[in-house]
């Protein structure tokens, strides 16, 4: 009898943000004004390479410290590339086990990626030997800024330059989630929300979600397998 194979079902970015920073950082000449104005649209075209390569794509917002690395908890074991951009440690409980640590990483399902690329062509060698499911999800992680439109402040995806700013990469995606803290007299509690306020870029299909939801990616990439 065939030995049933677990395949990986999800990889996660964690954060665009973080590759970002790094490639400026590491630019010998800083851009001038009219490459600033481009700066960014690797972004653009990193989405596009991922749906081309079949992936469903999950995007998830929210500032520094509020449960975006750790809904990676409840992922089935063996079903997700964590490409920790940020180069962090896990925080969360079996996460060490799962992934093991920044300056050890667990190949090929922990991997500390430098630029955009590293991560296509890993992911291209996975694809190659068979280890992904048919049906795969990419969880995109970034920060997210305030910017203003008339009298109102909104929030939307954190990005270096002009350009990507302009091409409203929200709109490429049809889940965008804001990860966020709230805070009661039990506790503090990791939430993902799922629906626009008028504020900000949030979105998912109709009727999927409630409004608030626990930070779990294995419940969300459960959801939109249903869907």
């Amino acid at each position: 009898m065939a030995e049933n194979v677990v395949k990986v079902r999800s990889i996660c970015i964690d954060t665009l943000t973080g590759i970002q920073n790094e490639i400026y950082m590491q630019e010998s000449k800083k851009p001038g004004y009219d490459a600033w104005m481009d700066y960014g649209k690797d972004i653009w075209i990193l989405i596009s390479d991922l749906q081309k390569l079949g992936f469903s794509l999950i995007l998830i917002l929210g500032e520094p410290g509020c449960g975006k690395s750790t809904a990676q908890r409840n992922l089935p074991h063996n079903t997700n590339i964590w490409y920790n951009a940020d180069n962090k440690n896990p925080v969360w409980v079996g996460g060490k086990e799962e992934y093991g640590k920044k300056n050890n990483p667990r190949g090929p399902f922990h991997v500390i990626p430098k630029t955009y690329n590293d991560i296509i062509n890993h992911i291209k060698e996975g694809l190659a030997k068979g280890m992904f499911e048919e049906d795969r999800f990419a969880i995109l992680t970034g920060h997210i800024e305030d910017y203003k439109t008339g009298l109102d402040s909104k929030k939307r995806l954190k990005t270096l330059g002009k350009m990507t700013t302009k091409m409203q990469l929200e709109g490429k995606l049809e889940t965008v989630l804001y990860a966020d803290v709230r805070r009661d007299s039990e506790g503090s509690h990791y939430i993902l929300t799922t629906e626009n306020d008028g504020m900000n870029t949030a979105r998912s299909p109709m009727g999927l979600f409630p409004e608030v939801i626990e930070n779990d990616y294995n419940l969300v990439i459960n959801k939109l397998l249903e869907f």
